[in-house]
């Protein structure tokens, strides 16, 4: 795969991958939102429509992870960081480049907020009992 290809496969991914997370973070919001109403019908059922969407981001990184493997070890390192949003693309990177540094850096944030969303659902559910609060 060409290298123009490859970042621009990279650039579609990181795209839907985004899309994916925003849908985690909205479902997550109405579990903690059901809870709220002390509706735990609906967060079961909406835990469930959550964990489909966990379930496509596990693909959709199968899928970016199959992309790197036509990279060489180093590129595959700094694609890797650009993708978790651990760095900035460089001043002089390609349009893809830069945006996948961008779309990474949005997609750790939001996962952020999910876990800590998800910490707040986890202990109202389970209390002591809570994975976070486990030592």
């Amino acid at each position: 795969m060409a290298e123009q290809e490859l970042w621009m496969e990279l650039l579609k991914q990181m795209h839907r991958r985004y899309g994916m997370v925003n849908e985690v973070f909205r479902v997550t919001k109405e579990i903690a939102d059901a809870l709220s109403r002390d509706d735990r019908v609906a967060a079961q059922m909406l835990l469930g429509m959550r964990q489909e969407e966990i379930d496509h981001l596990l693909e959709s990184e199968e899928k970016i992870y199959m992309l790197l493997e036509c990279a060489g070890p180093l590129e595959r390192e700094e694609i890797l960081a650009l993708l978790k949003g651990e760095r900035e693309a460089a001043k002089e990177a390609s349009f893809e480049e830069k945006k996948i540094g961008e779309i990474g850096e949005n997609i750790r944030r939001n996962l952020e907020k999910i876990v800590e969303l998800d910490r707040v659902i986890s202990t109202k559910l389970a209390g002591k009992d809570s994975f976070y609060a486990r030592p």
